[in-house]
């Protein structure tokens, strides 16, 4: 009569003490470095006096592949825990990131800038300039500058100068192809901008953009911006 014995059942693997937590770790790592690519993608492509919702619908299209991309592996991965926290992680990364991108990332380009300092210098020269018998100092003719940069407003530029018993201004205006818009550096407030669209960024500084579409629609702001009327 044959006996038939029972195999043992395997024994499980025996995990490394401490694998678990440095998975975890090295997944919160990867969330940062998914956050903070997210945050200087969404910064590169913006372009003063465009609209704020392009670049913001990009980081967001990237962030959603990323999470598709750690949802798939979290939910067929045998050790899923990890996977699971970078999926959540990467959705957080994604929608602080578009936070950055819409709200923070132009004024944090003008704060990490001399941006502020190149404005000063210019009120300072024109300060000390002779003024005609209306208290203002005449409008030079606008400068266009080949290299350097603004805050986030790239080379080339036109930088042009104001200074009125009203108040003062320095603006510095995108001159690029299919450019419009750009910075100012102003202590009139939105007042500044007459029949145009505006967005205060810090400080005395301020974003500006046509209020005219593509149509010839006047009063049509770019997303992110306001429309200013006349004084």
């Amino acid at each position: 009569m044959a006996q038939v014995t029972e195999s043992p059942a395997p024994a499980p693997a025996e995990r490394l003490p401490g694998s678990a937590a440095s998975a975890q770790w090295a997944t919160a790592v990867t969330v940062v470095v998914i956050g903070i690519g997210l945050g200087a993608l969404g910064t590169s492509l913006l372009t003063p006096g465009h609209s704020l919702a392009v670049p913001t619908a990009i980081v967001a299209a990237v962030g959603g592949g990323l999470l598709l991309v750690a949802w798939v592996v979290a939910s067929f991965r045998a050790g899923r825990q990890a996977a699971w926290i970078l999926a959540v992680g990467t959705a957080v990364a994604t929608v602080f990131a578009c936070l950055w991108t819409f709200e923070f990332a132009l004024p944090a380009s003008i704060e990490w800038s001399d941006a502020t300092a190149q404005a000063q210098a210019i009120w300072s020269r024109l300060e000390h300039s002779p003024e005609n018998v209306h208290g203002t100092v005449p409008v030079q003719p606008c400068i266009v500058h080949s290299t350097g940069s603004v805050g986030p407003l790239p080379a080339p530029y036109k930088e042009c100068a104001y200074w009125t018993p009203m108040g003062h201004a320095v603006s510095f205006i995108a001159s690029g192809a299919n450019s419009s818009g750009g910075l100012v550096y102003t202590d009139r407030s939105s007042s500044f901008f007459a029949d145009e669209c505006e967005r205060h960024l810090i400080g005395s500084w301020w974003v500006f953009a046509p209020s005219t579409d593509s149509n010839g629609n006047p009063g049509s702001c770019p997303i992110g911006y306001r429309f200013h009327g006349g004084p």
